[in-house]
């Protein structure tokens, strides 16, 4: 059986609001604002890209959030950051995967190419 736990939240409108906590859930729950603004969010795991620079840089993290009195969705996403955050459902985030792995053909045809002109360079 497993362990359900339960979290209050104090909001404006609602006063102290007894909420359901995910497992994955990290999120502070003091107090939120308005009760549509509660939100439960998980760990960020990054894509790491090593660099000459700054070591281990990081990009495009994930993380499952939802929001449970959401007018509009109050399901579990996946969110990305990109030039923003940005909310996917399953298929959504296999879609950002797939584009991913098709990136990773373009860095990899830029690789060679940089390899080419450098070596061009020191004829």
């Amino acid at each position: 059986m497993s362990e359900h736990r339960t979290v209050t939240v104090h909001t404006a409108d609602h006063g102290d609001v007894v909420i359901p906590e995910p497992q994955w859930c990290i999120a502070p729950h003091s107090s939120e604002g308005y009760r549509v603004d509660i939100e439960h969010y998980g760990t960020q795991t990054p894509l790491l890209v090593p660099t000459a620079c700054h070591g281990l840089a990081a990009a495009l993290p994930v993380l499952f959030a939802s929001r449970p009195f959401s007018p509009t969705d109050s399901r579990i996403h996946a969110v990305v950051e990109l030039d923003q955050w940005h909310e996917f459902d399953p298929a959504g985030l296999d879609a950002v995967a797939a584009a991913l792995v098709e990136h990773a053909a373009v860095l990899r045809v830029h690789a060679r190419r940089l390899a080419a002109l450098l070596a061009e360079e020191h004829q």
